[in-house]
């Protein structure tokens, strides 16, 4: 009797094995659709593109009259349409340039495994960044870095302090991150490369919920705002730049570094910021040099975008500093 039942027991696993198998085998066989346009075709009047590393990155330049180069990083989730409000403003100063970084905007999706170096890396999107204004002649700028491109601001400006003038951080996030054993467990399952960017365009309205918890007066986020936010996921393997983000997602730890930054930075805060907290800037104030100049600025009543949501007064305090910035240095 207990013979057999081992028997029945053996066939049903075997039953199950198979099954898995086959499922494995059918899923690993049923192609996946690519989603979006080249960029090429969604790219605008005033959009640029240039090849960097491999990857045709989409740009914005404008032209001014000072002598003062800004370069503008925009945050997670955003684009050049992020500068919206400042760009022509900032150009009275001198040149702009605001791109989009790896896996944002209309910057091209390209494996990383295709590439010589991993661009949706802190680390590669700071690469990128340098690569692209030697490409542009650029050899010294104001970084103007948002939230996560504030980071990479500073990692530029550790790696290549001969190029940085000055830096403008704007609600910087900067504090050293590494995945945990256990969040990396999903991306190195079977099919995850095949199926995770598939999930992910699922997750367009929770990406709508971030966008509204970044501001404080959620009246000025209106339609267009949200539309001009959603254009880029027109691109073609928009989910596959986003999943590849949040694979090799993480912040290198630069806290014994910063005090080596000796360029002048502005930090610019939102006191109502629910994204990247005050008191991760005046943690970041406190480590900076002395000989860095570093200054804090606060704008009341706003959220995470303080150069979206409160332009005047993000450009009331930009030109303080690059008033003081060309009368010192």
């Amino acid at each position: 009797m207990l013979v057999s039942y081992k028997k029945v027991l053996g066939k049903k696993s075997s039953k199950i094995i198979i099954t898995f198998i086959l499922l494995f085998l059918v899923l690993y066989a049923i192609p996946v659709p690519s989603v979006g346009e080249p960029v090429e075709h969604l790219v605008k009047d005033n959009d640029k593109l240039v090849e960097i590393e491999g990857i045709k990155v989409r740009y914005v330049e404008v032209q001014g009259e000072g002598n003062l180069t800004f370069v503008l990083l925009h945050g997670f989730g955003a684009s050049v349409f992020s500068w919206r409000e400042v760009i022509d403003n900032l150009s009275g100063y001198g040149r702009v340039i605001a791109f989009d970084r790896p896996g944002f905007g209309l910057t091209e999706r390209v494996r990383p495994e295709a590439l010589s170096f991993n661009p949706y890396t802190s680390e590669g999107q700071a690469r990128v960044t340098y690569e692209l204004l030697r490409k542009l002649n650029v050899t010294s700028a104001v970084l103007v870095g948002h939230s996560a491109g504030g980071g990479v601001a500073i990692l530029l400006a550790l790696e290549h302090p001969e190029l940085v003038k000055a830096l403008v951080l704007i609600a910087p996030a900067w504090k050293p991150y590494k995945s945990s054993f256990v969040t990396k467990i999903p991306f190195y399952l079977p099919l995850a490369d095949k199926y995770g960017p598939l999930i992910l365009r699922k997750s367009v309205g929770q990406l709508e919920k971030i966008l509204y918890k970044a501001w404080y007066d959620k009246s000025k986020l209106t339609n267009d705002v949200v539309e001009g936010y959603k254009y880029p996921l027109r691109v073609k393997d928009w989910d596959k730049g986003l999943y590849w983000l949040m694979k090799y997602r993480g912040f290198p730890d630069i806290t014994t570094s910063l005090s080596n930054i000796k360029a002048p930075v502005l930090i610019i805060h939102g006191e109502n910021d629910e994204i990247v907290p005050l008191n991760s800037s005046l943690e970041l104030l406190s480590l900076m040099s002395r000989q860095s100049n570093t200054q804090l600025v606060t704008i009341r009543e706003c959220g995470h975008l303080p150069h979206e949501e409160k332009p005047e007064e993000f450009l009331a305090i930009i030109e303080l500093f690059v008033k003081e910035l060309l009368t010192n240095y």
